[in-house]
């Protein structure tokens, strides 16, 4: 008895002395956790913290995390993993440990979301300022319990000695978009958690909940944002059956071209906000062995971005010619090394426009489906650029000609853009056709009655002929145009079903490829050697097929040849790229739509 009288005492005076000094104690630790919530906690530390204290055990979670949830989100499709995963999680925590405290996976998560700004992610939408006071909020109500009460925990609240810790709830019906899912808010047990500190311990479980509901919601808002392919592992990842380092990797576009785009973005931030742009007069062209005060000033703005690394002399020299074609092919020009009207238009777009882009871009390649095929085909409308992917790397590349930027305007899918525009899509390539037919859309064969008119023979001798069983919306028999050497479709048509007509061919006209800039057609895309893309399609699945393309094209009779492996295709308009040599390229914007997107924001 008396050792029992002497160790209450003892407990009794440590108590006092920690009640003493807790106002010094919780200034310390508060400070402390300011920095820990800017910085990763070390894992194997809230590792070895989680082991001695199992995961968050209690019934109370279920109530708490409940009312912690906003109404609308029942009814939000957005939020069907969350609530699954709440749901598969007995409605406990996803990130609070049983002593209210953030855990590992929480920590990553908030270290990785510090970062986003870098990548062009608006950070405002994630609330972390708000997030992080809460949480110190939260650990200065634990640093007061564990004051009190240093073996507190979040089952103490389940004890059957205890008072309710909440009222009972009623019913509710939450419905999300993986099914509709009854659920009954929870009832608390009539007495379960120690009388003593019953507000403290409802304040830990609610300021716990809604940190935990906030940290559940921003992982979702940041993987959607990061990979919208990624809505199946969400729920894995929120439940720790995927690790969380290993899923914030893994929704990374692949390396290396997402990386240098975000390199390529602070240092055209920083040139923007510390450099003063070096403007261009209009001039004539200038190349090798012009001199005087325009030259000076090409020099000068070359070497703000790292082009010219010569002295500043006023003389066009090699040097300068040099430093010229690097920066032509650094935004896609023909390298002839002299600047005329094209290379001075891109020398005077703003360091912050160009950073705008490079935004732009980092936004596309987060969410283009290429990421998640190994095997595909991806064009790029402003890089006049077809990509063949074949397990994962680049197997060829082809020039192609797009649609013309010019044109009337047309509403398609809620936006204006030009009729004879290419529009971005995802499509699969389910077949090659060789020597196809050309059956002529209405409106261009309205643009060939000029033609016609002015010479008669027109058709006949370009191979066009009426389909007398078919007719035009217009009424009028169908012009077709047969297959032969003035065919517009060239020898190859590539089909993929799409909602815009559109689709990939060969052309008679091949010179146009010599072309910088490549916007010739009325939407669908040119290929430059297309019999070999062809091939590459075929080969690349074994086809048997590709062995006999040869004695197809030898004819003029229309051949259908069915993949039997559809190739996804991609068609995207990308203004900024790293292409198959790892180079940045700045392509444009030939269509002009980044333009109005920042008329649109400003």
């Amino acid at each position: 008895m008396k050792s029992k009288v002497a160790y209450y005492i003892m407990v009794f005076g440590v108590f006092c002395a920690l009640y003493a000094g807790a106002d010094w104690s919780l200034a310390q630790n508060l400070a402390v956790v300011k920095d820990v919530h800017h910085e990763l906690r070390d894992a194997s530390s809230v590792a070895s913290a989680e082991s001695d204290w199992a995961r968050a055990s209690s019934q109370q979670w279920h109530t708490f995390i409940w009312d912690s949830l906003p109404a609308d989100w029942l009814q939000d499709s957005n939020q069907a993993a969350l609530l699954q995963a709440y749901e598969e999680n007995d409605w406990k925590p996803l990130f609070i440990t049983a002593r209210f405290e953030v855990n590992a996976s929480g920590h990553m998560l908030l270290h990785r979301l510090g970062t986003v700004q870098s990548e062009a992610i608006d950070p405002r939408p994630y609330r972390l300022e708000d997030l992080r006071r809460e949480m110190e909020h939260l650990e200065h109500l634990r640093l007061s319990l564990q004051a009190a009460d240093p073996g507190y925990r979040d089952s103490a609240s389940d004890l059957p000695d205890s008072t309710s810790l909440q009222e009972h709830p009623g019913q509710v019906t939450a419905e999300g978009n993986h099914g509709v899912m009854e659920s009954s808010r929870p009832r608390a047990p009539e007495s379960d958690r120690p009388r003593d500190h019953e507000k403290e311990y409802r304040d830990l479980f609610l300021t716990s909940s809604a940190i935990d509901v906030r940290l559940a919601h921003n992982l979702i808002r940041f993987a959607n944002t990061m990979d919208p392919f990624s809505k199946e592992l969400q729920v894995s990842a929120l439940l720790g059956r995927i690790p969380m380092d290993q899923f914030l990797n893994d929704l990374e576009p692949p390396s290396p071209p997402y990386k240098s785009l975000v390199q390529a973005l602070h240092k055209y931030q920083k040139l923007a906000s510390q450099a003063s742009q070096q403007p261009l007069p209009q001039f004539q062209k200038l190349s090798l062995g012009d001199a005087g005060n325009t030259i000076r000033e090409l020099q000068k703005r070359l070497q703000q971005e790292d082009f010219y690394q010569g002295k500043i002399t006023g003389q066009f020299d090699e040097a300068t010619k040099e430093a010229v074609q690097k920066f032509q092919l650094f935004h896609n020009l023909d390298a002839d090394g002299k600047a005329g009207q094209q290379t001075r238009e891109w020398l005077n777009i703003s360091f912050q426009d160009k950073a705008e882009m490079i935004a732009q871009a980092l936004k596309l390649y987060r969410q283009s489906p290429t990421r998640h095929y190994q095997r595909f085909v991806l064009v790029n409308i402003p890089q006049f650029t077809l990509e063949y992917y074949n397990e994962g790397k680049i197997e060829a590349v082809h020039r192609v000609i797009v649609g013309k930027a010019s044109g009337k305007k047309i509403k398609l899918n809620g936006r204006s853009v030009g009729e004879n525009q290419t529009p971005p899509l995802a499509s699969t390539i389910e077949q090659v056709v060789i020597n196809p037919r050309w059956y002529v859309t209405d409106r261009i064969r309205l643009e060939l009655n000029d033609a016609i008119a002015a010479d008669p023979s027109y058709l006949a001798r370009n191979g066009y002929t009426y389909l007398t069983s078919s007719t035009s919306s217009s009424g009028e028999p169908r012009l077709i145009q047969l297959p032969g050497p003035n065919n517009a479709l060239g020898r190859v048509r590539f089909d993929f079903p799409n909602a815009y007509a559109v689709y990939m061919h060969d052309t008679p006209n091949k010179h146009l490829f010599q072309r910088a800039r490549r916007d010739f057609s009325h939407g669908c895309i040119r290929v430059e050697k297309a019999q070999e893309l062809a091939q590459e399609l075929l080969a690349g699945e074994q086809n048997p097929a590709a062995s006999r393309t040869d004695t197809y094209l030898a004819g003029n009779r229309e051949t259908f040849l069915r993949l039997r492996e559809p190739v996804p295709i991609i068609i995207e308009y990308l203004p900024v790229v790293v292409n198959a040599k790892g180079d940045l390229v700045f392509c444009g914007d030939p269509y002009g739509w980044f333009q109005e997107n920042s008329d649109r924001k400003s």
